[in-house]
């Protein structure tokens, strides 16, 4: 299955960041990590310069330090910068669900099971 030409994974959980990342290695050959939102927020500035949107998957915790995932997500989502989104929380909230649907992403609960997190990350990128 072909899968995304850029890959960012944004968790402040190193372990975090290791088990997606490893999960969803046989989608992209180009996978990188973010630690926080300043981290995601300039990896999705160079995708936005270098990638369509559609080439592109993030999937992001939301708590992180700096910036909240869904803060640097809905600066992109204003700048009309779309990339596939699957966001992944400890707290999912009916707000937070609703506003990541509206952005278009689709929010996993933790914890999840890496075979939920493929899935959902299939339908995402075949939507």
């Amino acid at each position: 299955m072909s899968g995304p030409a850029r890959l960012i994974v944004a968790d402040d959980s190193r372990e975090m960041r290791w088990l997606i990342r490893s999960t969803l290695r046989p989608w992209s050959s180009q996978i990188v990590e973010a630690a926080d939102g300043r981290e995601l927020f300039w990896e999705l500035l160079r995708c936005s310069r270098a990638y369509a949107e559609r080439d592109v998957l993030v999937v992001t915790d939301i708590c992180m330090p700096v910036y909240s995932g869904l803060d640097v997500l809905e600066v992109y989502d204003e700048l009309g910068y779309h990339p596939s989104t699957v966001v992944v929380t400890s707290f999912p909230a009916e707000r937070t669900q609703t506003l990541v649907a509206r952005m278009g992403g689709i929010l996993i609960p933790k914890p999840f099971t890496t075979s939920a997190l493929r899935h959902v990350v299939e339908h995402v990128w075949r939507a």
